[in-house]
């Protein structure tokens, strides 16, 4: 007698049935796994909720925040979720702008990328010095104004922008920025800076050679060129003035160099202020200051190098809000000052 199986009778040992419930058991399986990770957490009033992720925090420490502010329903289901994607580990840490009725796998997947982290606009003016932009910055994000001050002069920003500064002023190019909520001085630094050196590396530099000017010279004209003017069409003539003025050895004797001096916010100046001992101080000092005095925009930048030809001295505003009135001498110059101050009465 063979002790052989006949094949044909071994293909009914198992029962149509058996496989017909394995199926079925795969298919519920999968069912409540998609179920689980693509299925709508629930959806709320509000669009969405603010979410913070330290630095320290575990993915039970998230699970616990999103159950509390009802974005999950489940939070085992969600903790599952995570450990079976591997991603329990690798969330990034980070303040997410977090919508309601996401599934599972689009919270885990948010968390992973980073990639709802909220954001905020903040915009820098033309011709803000540096604690101004410090204070900007510290309003909308979570550091303070002295603590992004000092890491905008310590010894490492020099070292790694410019070793040849005492501090990043002038060296921040103004323009509105798009920041993570939870971005660090050094973020806002690196983001500045990197626009700053973009745009003079590639328009201003070239010029450096022919002006006989270095960049530390260029950007000090062009930030006392910004605070001068806000009319565009003036700009590269103010420029034309101090090249003059530097060229015939003549202090620069320009106001906004003295208002440097002078707790901020700024004041009209008086003339006691003309006589404060200070390196910035133009009008008792030759030449330029010693370095920017607020951050200059693009076009104070450009004008700098590119200073209009002609033989003006002075200028003085005119008291309309519509500019300055430029002067070869000094009597020219006196007549223009004196019709400034009607215009004050």
């Amino acid at each position: 007698m063979s002790s052989k199986l006949d094949p044909h009778k071994a293909k009914n040992l198992i029962p149509p049935d058996y496989w017909l419930l394995i199926l079925s058991s795969f298919i519920l399986f999968l069912m409540f796994g998609l179920n689980l990770f693509f299925s709508e957490n629930p959806r709320s009033n509000e669009v969405s909720s603010l979410v913070k992720v330290h630095e320290n925090s575990t993915f039970k420490n998230l699970a616990d925040n999103l159950e509390k502010k009802k974005i999950i329903s489940r939070k085992n289901a969600f903790l599952f979720c995570g450990f079976v994607l591997g991603v329990e580990k690798k969330i990034k840490a980070g303040s997410y702008n977090v919508p309601y009725g996401l599934s599972n796998y689009a919270l885990l997947k948010m968390f992973y990328e980073g990639s709802g982290k909220s954001t905020v606009k903040i915009t820098f003016p033309e011709g803000i010095p540096l604690k101004q932009i410090a204070k900007l910055s510290s309003d909308s994000l979570n550091f303070s104004q002295t603590e992004f001050l000092r890491i905008a002069s310590s010894k490492e920003a020099m070292a790694k922008y410019n070793r040849q500064i005492s501090s990043l002023e002038g060296y921040l190019m103004p323009d509105t920025y798009e920041f993570f909520t939870d971005s660090k001085p050094e973020e806002i630094i690196e983001k500045m800076q990197f626009q700053f050196n973009k745009f003079y590396d590639d328009r201003i530099k070239p010029y450096e050679l022919k002006l006989k000017m270095n960049k530390h010279e260029i950007v000090t004209l062009a930030s006392i060129i910004e605070a001068e003017t806000n009319v565009d069409t003036e700009r590269a003539t103010i420029s034309g003035v101090y090249h003059n003025r530097l060229k015939k050895k003549m202090r620069l004797e320009a106001d906004p160099t003295v208002a440097y001096t002078l707790p901020w916010p700024p004041r009209r100046l008086l003339y006691k202020d003309l006589k404060i001992k200070s390196p910035y101080n133009t009008y008792l000092n030759l030449g330029l200051p010693p370095g920017p005095i607020n951050s200059p925009g693009r076009a104070s930048l450009l004008a700098a190098v590119n200073p209009e030809i002609h033989n003006y001295l002075y200028f003085v505003s005119t008291g309309r809000n519509d500019g300055h009135k430029f002067s070869r001498t000094y009597s020219e110059h006196q007549r223009a000052v004196r019709e400034y101050r009607r215009t004050q009465r």
